[in-house]
């Protein structure tokens, strides 16, 4: 392209020498930007598919590493973009970055190293609460207001979630808070696996316990823990089953 730029006449050279320093300079930019970004996150930007096909269960890592509120924040905010439910959003995440309270929740964990190791301990949380009447119509206001729907549509599907819930019983509604908090615990995992750090999901622990020491309400329940942090040694291999055996179509014996 420089090429042809500079065997034009010169009259065409006042005009399209700005123009191509105009296109260069753009490029540049990209670039820069796109290097800031990986910088920032210590990794090239992956497909899911790559994330998924990469991605192991880390259980050692670097404790002097760790991982800024905001970034988790940043996390956070993607990860409760997560499918849900009549969108009633009921999964919280308790952040445990405290080095004492950690080290409170490793004999109820098993004694997984990974709790009091990796930077960041997240509880993940689903709240009863969020099955309210008044919960559910906030949520469906709010969407009216930000002009996602009409009033029509606002009702029709307020209407329709208060009523799916309201005959459930807490067997049933405990089942909707486990669906909800894992749709949003593997989008955090892909989140954090993308922004180059190394997770782990953990059911191994007391529950009881664990409700007792962080002083949990009973109105949430508890789904799982997720360690997220810099690893210092890969997590194994592991064998999966063949696609055809896990895949059925129409029918499943």
């Amino acid at each position: 392209m420089l090429n042809h730029v500079l065997s034009l006449p010169n009259r065409h050279l006042k005009v399209a020498i700005p123009h191509f320093c105009a296109l260069f300079s753009y490029l540049l930019l990209l670039i820069i930007i796109k290097g800031a970004i990986n910088k920032n996150f210590g990794v090239d930007i992956m497909s899911v598919k790559k994330i998924l096909e990469k991605r192991r269960s880390v259980r050692n890592y670097d404790s002097s590493y760790k991982i800024s509120s905001e970034i988790i924040t940043s996390l956070i905010e993607s990860a409760s973009k997560s499918p849900n439910g009549n969108n009633i959003q009921a999964t919280r995440y308790l952040i445990i970055d405290d080095s004492d309270l950690k080290n409170l929740l490793l004999p109820i964990a098993f004694n997984q190293q990974q709790v009091v190791e990796a930077s960041t301990l997240i509880v993940m949380l689903g709240d009863y609460q969020a099955f309210d009447k008044d919960n559910i119509i906030k949520i469906h206001e709010e969407g009216f207001q930000a002009g996602f729907f009409d009033e029509s549509l606002r009702d029709y599907l307020a209407n329709a979630a208060i009523k799916y819930y309201e005959n459930k019983s807490n067997e049933d509604l405990k089942l909707e808070l486990t669906r909800d908090v894992s749709l949003a615990s593997m989008s955090l995992i892909l989140l954090a696996n993308e922004a180059g750090f190394e997770t782990i999901t953990m059911s191994g622990y007391d529950s009881k316990k664990l409700k007792a020491i962080l002083n949990i309400p009973e109105r949430y329940l508890d789904v799982m823990l997720i360690a997220i942090g810099k690893g210092t040694k890969a997590g194994h291999n592991t064998v999966r089953h063949n696609v055809n055996k896990v895949m059925y179509r129409n029918k499943i014996i």
